[in-house]
């Protein structure tokens, strides 16, 4: 988890490198390109990951730009409904989880 959390601090000093007063700009449909997408990939289901691991990865106290340029993507409508429903990311994360544990155990 410790080198989960200083790749997470590069990727909030690279954002303020984007940003560098700290302010997102409004984010609409036609200004998300392929390096939204990607983050939206990899962090978008950070209330999955902390419902199933118990781990909070990402927060407005310690990646304020992170989490603020999360949250603003999250809002676009057609990102909206293109994510699949939280309940099943869950499911399938705990799916995951548990055969990967079963699969060690033996």
């Amino acid at each position: 988890m410790e080198e989960t959390f200083e790749k997470i601090k590069l990727v909030e000093e690279g954002i303020k490198s984007i940003f560098p007063e700290g302010i997102i700009p409004p984010i609409h449909h036609d200004n998300v390109g392929v390096l939204e997408m990607v983050f939206l990939s990899i962090f978008g289901p950070y209330k999955v990951h902390e419902e199933v691991f118990g781990v909070k990865i990402i927060g407005p106290e310690k990646t304020p730009l992170l989490f603020s340029w999360l949250k603003a993507l999250l809002e676009v409508p057609v990102v909206k409904e293109a994510l699949p429903p939280h309940e099943k990311l869950v499911g399938f994360l705990k799916y995951i989880r548990q055969s990967a544990l079963n699969s060690t155990a033996v």
